[in-house]
């Protein structure tokens, strides 16, 4: 949106190579993403880089990486829906920017500058060392679980026209987001102990369903 360029613009290949090319490069841009995020990872990682940078050059990669998925995407334009209705189209948009503005107050909710890495470089620039960041289930994750993985799914799936293209994403994405789940809240137990055990039996993971007793 607001951008010259979108899922669906660019050359066009034949469509069996944009499939196979797209689902390459989502699949490598993802699985680069989430190998990152790994505890074993960041161990090895920081024995290259210092311990403060480490979540700082995890979000330049991350951007890094995302425009070059965006360079090497194959549009496919085909029309799968559109929706017509103006009022509908209005609240689909309204439930679009809703949910970039739930990503960006989760941040908040978790310490936004350690979320990017900003908070870690700035007390090792200052010589202080780096709180713990504590175990909260405030605000939106005192919702869902994981509100930031709510909102991807909502931002790639609130579209009034999919395109081929665009629900390949987002068919990716949800496979992504399916399967990498159980793994990080695997390491938010071995994190948090007995407080995300409890946690996680109260609260659902994605879904904001009503609380468990």
């Amino acid at each position: 949106m607001v951008v010259p360029k979108t899922v669906d613009s660019g050359s066009f290949a034949p469509l069996p190579q944009s499939y196979i090319a797209n689902i390459a490069v989502v699949a490598a841009y993802l699985s680069l993403h989430s190998l990152m995020a790994r505890s074993w990872f960041k161990q090895w990682w920081t024995s290259i880089i210092p311990q403060p940078l480490e979540r700082a050059t995890y979000v330049l990669i991350a951007g890094i990486t995302t425009f070059l998925v965006v360079w090497a995407w194959q549009p496919m334009p085909d029309v799968v829906w559109q929706v017509e209705n103006t009022a509908i189209v209005a609240g689909i948009y309204a439930l679009y920017a809703l949910a970039w503005l739930m990503m960006a107050l989760a941040t908040f909710n978790i310490d936004h500058w350690s979320f990017f890495g900003l908070r870690q470089v700035w007390d090792a620039v200052c010589g202080r060392r780096a709180p713990e960041i504590p175990f909260t289930a405030r605000f939106l994750f005192g919702l869902v679980r994981h509100p930031i993985s709510l909102g991807w799914l909502l931002v790639f799936w609130l579209t009034p026209q999919m395109s081929q293209g665009h629900l390949l994403l987002a068919v990716c994405v949800s496979i992504y987001i399916a399967v990498v789940t159980p793994i990080e809240e695997a390491d938010l137990v071995a994190e948090f102990g007995d407080n995300y055990v409890n946690y996680r039996k109260r609260v659902r993971a994605i879904v904001p369903w009503p609380r468990r007793h």
